[in-house]
């Protein structure tokens, strides 16, 4: 498939508007006009080949507002203040990274030193799209986010269903009586 270069490939994964019709059972009409009024707050959709695309990260977003959490937050874990908001992708991941690094005021070249990777080797895991970068190995991030002071925490995201037309059948199929 050809990306639009008003979207970046880095961007995670978008789903169609017939994908987001079937997750929340709705028609297209609704979506056009989810899309359309500021009060719903759905995100915008992007133009791929003519097409109109939703970005997951913005949609599992939307859905945590929706269901009264912040995925800005800046909260807790076991004593332990946490570090960034939710992360929906590699790129996030790598920003909020980049983010930390600068609050703490390290060069890369220091962040380099003090976590025992390779001279340069941050500067390439913060440019990874680049043809000069480097994603992250299982042996590089215990460096990283040690060199960083950071941990992970995972945390299960409220989700609505994908199909609430096939749960809805289930359950009615669940409570006919057994003859």
């Amino acid at each position: 498939m050809r990306i639009s270069s008003r979207v970046k490939p880095t961007e995670g994964r978008h789903l169609s508007s017939a994908e987001v019709q079937a997750r929340y059972g709705i028609s297209r009409f609704t979506l056009r006009r989810w899309t359309a009024d500021e009060a719903v707050g759905f995100p915008k959709p992007r133009f791929i080949n003519r097409r109109h695309y939703y970005r997951e990260s913005d949609i599992n977003r939307w859905e945590m507002i929706r269901d009264g959490f912040d995925p800005d937050e800046i909260s807790v874990v076991n004593g332990l203040k946490a570090a960034s908001g939710v992360i929906n992708d590699y790129g996030e991941f790598v920003d909020a990274m980049i983010k930390h690094r600068a609050k703490m005021k390290l060069t890369s070249i220091e962040l380099d030193a003090v976590s025992g990777m390779q001279e340069g080797y941050t500067s390439k895991l913060e440019n990874w799209e680049r043809p000069q970068g480097r994603g992250m190995g299982p042996e590089v991030f215990p460096l990283w986010l040690g060199g960083l002071r950071l941990g992970i925490v995972l945390v299960e995201l409220p989700r609505t269903p994908r199909n609430l037309k096939k749960l809805a059948a289930a359950a009615q199929l669940d409570a006919l009586p057994l003859a």
